[in-house]
């Protein structure tokens, strides 16, 4: 059997913005985020103001899924998927979860938190890594501005460790960075 007709369905879905589930007769919507930011912010001796840490290039894609969690909970939950990397030393991660996003009633903003797991591109390529884990726990937040009715900008965090539970001591990283945000 041929995939080609899925896969030309599935690109031009997500070439115009969604992807119409035929039994629900829902819309998968998208958000593409793009930006940049700096690794290991809470290590001592950090300088949050200096512009030339900010050489991570980070990239993650949200999808808005029919949920009936919305009619218990406020906000949206979200699978994401992304990945940060650093082109100048040439490592980086990549990351999957869950996100929530609660938008306020009135102004153009909102508060997002989310889990998952990552993994690093040393795992990956089979290298020595700060963590003792191949997956290790994925934690992020961020607070957001619309600033167009489909574009916001935001302010996030994300914090990795293993918890040294692969007999390495704990070695967790803490990132900040500023993203740009489009909703399809």
């Amino acid at each position: 059997m041929s995939h080609r007709p899925l896969i030309h369905m599935l690109v031009a879905a997500l070439a115009f913005g969604g992807l119409t589930i035929p039994g629900l007769g829902q819309t998968l919507l998208l958000e593409a985020r793009g930006g940049l930011g700096m690794r290991d912010v809470v290590q001592p001796d950090t300088n949050l103001l200096d512009p030339t840490r900010l050489r991570d290039i980070n990239a993650e894609l949200l999808v808005s899924i029919p949920n009936p969690a919305t009619l218990l909970l406020p906000g949206e939950f979200r699978p994401h998927l992304g990945a940060s990397f650093d082109p100048g030393a040439g490592d980086g991660f990549a990351y999957a979860g869950l996100s929530w996003t609660v938008r306020a009633p009135v102004v153009p903003v909102f508060v997002e938190a989310g889990l998952g797991a990552a993994v690093q591109s040393d795992v990956i390529n089979q290298g020595a890594s700060r963590f003792g884990c191949a997956v290790q726990a994925q934690a992020q937040a961020g607070v957001g501005l619309d600033v167009l009715p489909n574009v916001a900008v935001m302010v996030s965090v994300q914090h990795i460790r293993d918890f040294g539970l692969c007999g390495q001591a704990d070695n967790p990283m803490s990132n900040a960075g500023l993203r740009l945000g489009v909703r399809f």
